[in-house]
């Protein structure tokens, strides 16, 4: 029997956001666990796609930057860095057109996403990305019968006095087959569910402990109220 191929694509500009907004602004404190986020994205999809056959997964992180080594950026950060993302089972792709101090998504995902859909590599498709850039990648794909479950993120924190606004692009949310909110997964934690608490890194036990405590203050609330 044909395996069932779902292809899970990750735009590394979305992914460096969340993971300085969880790490610095958010109570958790945390960075995020790409691998705890592959394998909740992974058991997601099958609960959204339902297949019916044996399924195969590949995973890849277009990141942001242009490849280090091209660059003689061997520093031990990006280096490091990059080996977390191969760790957790996921494909690097460096952006081949950055431009030394504008960031913005590597947009080798739509091309790759588009190739993968018309020689039938993928039959579904989980992205994760909060941007527009992307927003006609589910209309393009659908042409292939290759349904987009999207990840998406939506918060804000105050930053240099200001209050700064990250938000999932409406068009590409309206364009995709499927939609969640990951800002509303992670904000209902419970130490019951190990792979929803396994998208932070465990060594950090911030997250835990906040965990802890509103599950705490919900039996105070209930016995008093």
């Amino acid at each position: 029997m044909e395996n069932y191929h779902i292809g899970f694509f990750v735009d590394g500009f979305t992914l460096k956001k969340v993971n300085e907004y969880y790490r610095f602004f958010h109570p958790y404190k945390s960075r995020i666990d790409f691998r705890g986020l592959k394998n909740w994205a992974k058991f997601e999809a099958l609960q959204v796609f339902k297949p019916k056959k044996n399924v195969s997964w590949e995973s890849h992180y277009y990141h942001p930057y242009q490849d280090p080594k091209k660059r003689a950026w061997h520093s031990p950060g990006i280096m490091r860095f990059e080996q977390q993302i191969l760790d957790a089972g996921m494909q690097v792709h460096y952006c081949e057109n950055y431009k030394d101090g504008l960031t913005t998504p590597n947009m080798s995902l739509m091309e790759d996403a588009v190739v993968f859909s018309t020689y039938h590599r993928v039959n579904a498709v989980v992205l994760l990305t909060t941007q527009g850039q992307f927003s006609t990648l589910p209309e393009r794909i659908k042409a292939y019968n290759v349904p987009v479950l999207l990840l998406g993120w939506n918060f804000s924190y105050p930053k240099d006095s200001q209050w700064v606004y990250w938000k999932t692009d409406m068009r590409l949310r309206e364009n995709s087959a499927y939609y969640i909110a990951m800002d509303r997964v992670v904000a209902n934690l419970n130490a019951a569910d190990p792979l929803r608490m396994g998208i932070f890194q465990n060594d950090r036990f911030l997250v835990r402990n906040f965990v802890r405590r509103q599950e705490t203050d919900k039996l105070i609330f209930k016995r008093f109220s």
